[in-house]
């Protein structure tokens, strides 16, 4: 009964992306890896909460950590795994996603906690050590200048401060041909990844595997099935001290 449930509120949310899409053609969302209005943004957020799960035992975040959420769409991660963050902050480079962020953010923002800004994650508009950690949940292979994206994310970074990204899927033979969306050379080869993370001056990079689906069967098998994996990786790393 349960799973009769969850497709149709998926069935209803797609339609409702469908026609929210309509002022925008939805091959450019999909180009950028995202669905467009907040049930698309809601879509994305209930399909990525494995790997979110991931990233938030990985880093562990405390009462002292300033958290930067780069390509933060509509704040998932933010709201829901920064809360015992100190300060948290969020770019993007789409206005309806950072709209929809600020909204979701509003009492961090309010408080003077939060911060979410529309902008290019290869020219953040902060300053030099301003964050203890960074994060960037699967859009690392969309990025067109993804050595800038990852120099920008070590300057943020104070020393000392670690890096934590989704890199996209782990494919064995390449991506497959009919993804929607353009894939970063680099995203998929690990020795350039480890060693554009090493040039730009990280130490202790590691990259790491997880399910997609988390622990759903049906979820890793849809994933099989659509885009040829079921794993992610993630590459975490610390600006020295």
């Amino acid at each position: 009964m349960r799973w009769r449930l969850v497709v149709t509120g998926m069935i209803v949310a797609g339609v409702a992306v469908v026609a929210s899409a309509a002022r925008r053609p939805l091959k450019a969302h999909l180009a950028e890896g995202t669905l467009p209005g907040r049930t698309g943004s809601w879509l994305n957020s209930y399909f990525n909460r494995p790997s979110y799960r991931l990233m938030a035992a990985a880093l562990d975040l405390g009462p002292e950590d300033d958290l930067l959420d780069v390509a933060c769409g509509w704040g998932e991660f933010l709201a829901i795994y920064g809360s015992d963050a100190r300060r948290v902050a969020g770019i993007d480079v789409s206005e309806e996603k950072v709209r929809l962020a600020r909204q979701r953010l509003a009492d961090r923002i309010a408080a003077g906690t939060g911060e979410v800004v529309q902008g290019d994650a290869a020219a953040l508009p902060w300053e030099e050590g301003t964050f203890s950690a960074v994060t960037c949940m699967d859009a690392f292979p969309f990025f067109t200048a993804p050595e800038r994206v990852m120099a920008e994310v070590f300057r943020v970074l104070r020393p000392g401060g670690r890096m934590l990204m989704q890199i996209g899927m782990r494919w064995l033979d390449g991506p497959p041909k009919y993804l929607p969306h353009p894939t970063s050379p680099v995203a998929g080869d690990e020795t350039a990844l480890r060693r554009m993370v090493e040039d730009v001056g990280f130490r202790e990079i590691s990259i790491s595997y997880g399910l997609v689906g988390g622990e759903s069967r049906l979820g890793n098998l849809v994933s099989r099935l659509t885009s040829a994996s079921d794993e992610l990786r993630l590459v975490g790393a610390v600006k020295p001290g």
